[in-house]
């Protein structure tokens, strides 16, 4: 990557993790107001991407992960076009380790022990995209945003489906057309046909008037179905014809009425074992199944996605409820990483929406943290535990010797961790080893 400036200098605070990914800081120079700083990172860090990236937001600089600041955009080699800045918080890359003054600017040069394949975490139409995975769904929707066919999204629930739809449509030709989201899981099964097709006046008891359905409302644009499966036999029926013939009929209707909207569905299910069990029509599955995208649970991203995860919502609520919030600390940030999160994205972010709200200081700790994570986590690392054995007879001391000794075994000699398993503190735990001539 290629940035216009001046002169060379370091790239400070490089923060790794297990997933290659990498939260960078620069250096603050002495004697330069705030102002001169921000023209000077202007300067340094609008950037050109070589590599064969999918279009990006922008790289964010901070002082701190949970302050606003400064949104630097990125120039797309391919294409020459200036990306249009993204409305986030979060500020990371992969691989930069110094750069070098030339004749042509300033050149950004990748660390020697970084490979190609180490995804560059980005942000992308509300996104976060840290670790290969993610990456991956990033490229598919880019893919996907290019050809006008329909979409098949899978994953968990809480995994963002909602977001890799909008994305698509926001990135395709039908961009400027209606997006209209349904999610008919969350309707009961006789309405959704009503929702999708409209109806006419007297289809059905309480039909006072004729109604258009979303289908005629975003026609040009795009419809977003969330949990397909829940569709009772008939409207996958008329769902099909809507895919094959692009044509529909209002519920109680005789007129066929032609539209033009590409179909995006997504589902937490197996469809192909709901196929199998004869609960979701075949036909069907292989029309909407022409391009799939899946989306990866967060006990499948690398513990780093958690923490990056973490400070983007953390800075995002800290401006909408006007709080300020200084560290999170590593005993918080290590519960966090060590839960498994069923709820998936969606349950880490209101987890952090309410602990800030309970936040009476500027250090996110343990204790704000539901009381349900911490007992998981801790019933988890109680499980991991080895188990050990003692003859009756033996002297409280040699148990306590031999207990402390194979608990700084298990935890590789972070007396940290070690206390907190004994359930001491970290000065009893000193003075045992003391005692015990352990040190």
């Amino acid at each position: 990557m290629r940035g216009k400036g001046a002169g060379a200098f370091l790239i400070n605070g490089i923060l790794r993790d297990r997933s290659g990914g990498a939260l960078l800081s620069l250096p603050q120079q002495r004697h330069q107001s705030p102002a001169s700083r921000s023209q000077g990172m202007r300067r340094a860090f609008s950037v050109y991407v070589t590599a064969p990236l999918p279009p990006v937001g922008g790289i964010l600089l901070r002082d701190s992960p949970f302050k606003k600041s400064q949104n630097i955009p990125l120039r797309c080699a391919e294409n020459k076009g200036m990306v249009p800045p993204r409305q986030t918080e979060t500020l990371y890359t992969v691989g930069i380790a110094m750069t070098t003054s030339s004749k042509d600017g300033v050149e950004l040069k990748q660390s020697p022990s970084d490979s190609s394949n180490v995804p560059l975490p980005i942000e992308f139409e509300g996104i976060i995209a840290i670790s290969l995975p993610m990456r991956a769904v990033i490229r598919r929707i880019v893919e996907a945003a290019a050809v006008d066919i329909p979409v098949l999204i899978t994953g968990e629930t809480g995994t963002g489906k909602d977001l890799v739809a909008a994305a698509i449509h926001k990135k395709s030709r039908r961009k400027d057309k209606p997006y209209i989201a349904l999610n008919t899981g969350a309707m009961a099964r006789e309405l959704i046909a009503s929702e999708l097709f409209g109806h006419e006046r007297g289809a059905y008891t309480g039909a006072q008037e004729f109604r258009p359905g979303i289908f005629e409302q975003a026609d040009g644009g795009t419809v977003f179905l969330d949990e397909i499966a829940t569709m009772d036999e008939k409207t996958q029926v008329s769902l099909l014809r809507v895919l094959e013939e692009k044509s529909f009929r209002r519920v109680g209707g005789v007129k066929h009425i032609g539209i033009d909207v590409r179909i995006i569905a997504a589902t937490n299910e197996d469809l192909e074992k709901s196929v199998n069990a004869k609960r979701f029509r075949e036909d069907l599955f292989y029309r909407l199944n022409v391009f799939h995208i899946r989306v990866p649970p967060l006990r499948e991203r690398p513990p780093g996605a958690i923490t990056v995860l973490t400070d983007h919502f953390l800075s995002q609520f800290a401006a909408v409820y006007g709080k300020e919030i200084e560290r999170v600390s590593p005993e918080t940030y290590r519960l966090l990483r060590r839960y498994p999160w069923p709820g998936n994205v969606r349950e880490l972010k209101n987890v952090i929406q309410t602990a800030l709200l309970m936040l009476d200081g500027k250090e996110l700790k343990p204790e704000f943290i539901p009381e349900r994570i911490r007992e998981a986590v801790a019933k988890a690392e109680g499980d991991d535990l080895p188990a050990c054995s003692f003859r009756v007879g033996t002297s409280l001391d040699a148990v306590e010797t031999e207990l402390i000794r194979l608990t700084l075994s298990h935890v590789g000699g972070n007396k940290k961790q070690a206390a907190r398993i004994l359930g001491i503190s970290r000065r009893a735990l000193y003075n045992k080893l003391k005692k015990h001539d352990l040190v």
